[in-house]
C-alpha cells in the first residue's frame, strides 16, 4: 500500500512539475476518449438541436480538461499562475481531435432533417440523410455534408499548426533561457574566483 501511495505521489509530482509530461499524458487520454465517443456519437439530424448537441461535445470536455490540468499543476487563484497557459493545451488538443474527425462540426452545421447513417462507399463517415427533398436533392446535401467535413478538418489542421508553432517557440525559448542562465552562473563563479584571488594577494 505504501509503495502504491509513493508511486501515485511521485506521478503527481512529475505531472505537476512538468507541463510537457502532463500535456502528453492528457493528450493520449483525450485521443482514447474521442475514439470511444466517436463510436457512440449520433447526430440528432434536427436543425433545432444539431448545434446545441454538437457544441456540448466541443465545450464540456474541453472545459473539464482545462480544469483538471489546473488542478494537477497546482494552480491557485490567489497567485499569478504561469502554468495556466500550458493548461489550455489539452483543451485545444480536444478541439483539434473533434475538428479533424469532422462529423461533430458537420452535424452542428447541418440544417436539414434526416437520419444519421453511414455514407455508402465512405465508411466510417456518417451524415444526415434527408427524409425529404425540401432543401435540395440527396446528392446536393451529401456534397454539402462532405464539404463541411473537409472544412472541419482544415480548421483542425490550422489549430494543429498553431500548437506546433507554439511548442517550437516554447522549446527554443526554454533552451535560450537555460543558456543565458548558464552564462550568468559562469560569470558569477568567475567574479567570485577573481575576488578570492585578489583577497589572497592582498593578504
Amino acid at each position: 500500500m505504501d509503495s502504491r501511495q509513493q508511486w501515485l505521489t511521485r506521478l503527481k509530482n512529475e505531472l505537476s512539475n512538468s507541463p510537457l509530461a502532463s500535456n502528453v499524458a492528457f493528450g493520449f487520454i483525450l485521443m482514447g476518449l474521442e475514439k470511444l465517443m466517436e463510436l457512440e456519437f449520433e447526430c440528432p439530424c434536427n436543425p433545432t438541436w444539431n448545434g446545441v448537441f454538437s457544441s456540448a461535445f466541443f465545450i464540456i470536455p474541453a472545459v473539464m480538461a482545462f480544469t483538471l490540468m489546473l488542478i494537477i499543476q497546482g494552480c491557485r487563484c490567489d497567485t499569478r499562475c504561469r502554468k495556466s497557459v500550458s493548461s489550455i493545451v489539452p483543451a485545444v488538443v480536444w478541439l483539434i481531435l473533434l475538428f479533424l474527425d469532422g462529423q461533430y462540426f458537420a452535424c452542428a452545421m447541418t440544417d436539414w432533417e434526416g437520419r444519421f447513417v453511414l455514407v455508402d462507399k465512405a465508411a466510417p463517415q456518417k451524415w444526415c440523410e434527408p427524409i425529404s427533398e425540401g432543401n435540395g436533392t440527396p446528392q446536393e446535401l451529401m456534397l454539402r455534408s462532405q464539404q463541411l467535413f473537409v472544412f472541419s478538418q482544415v480548421i483542425g489542421l490550422v489549430l494543429l499548426i498553431f500548437i506546433c508553432v507554439g511548442l517550437i517557440g516554447y522549446v527554443v525559448r526554454e533552451g535560450c533561457q537555460q543558456e543565458v542562465n548558464m552564462q550568468d552562473d559562469n560569470a558569477a563563479e568567475l567574479s567570485v574566483l577573481r575576488m578570492s584571488s585578489l583577497q589572497t594577494r592582498t593578504s
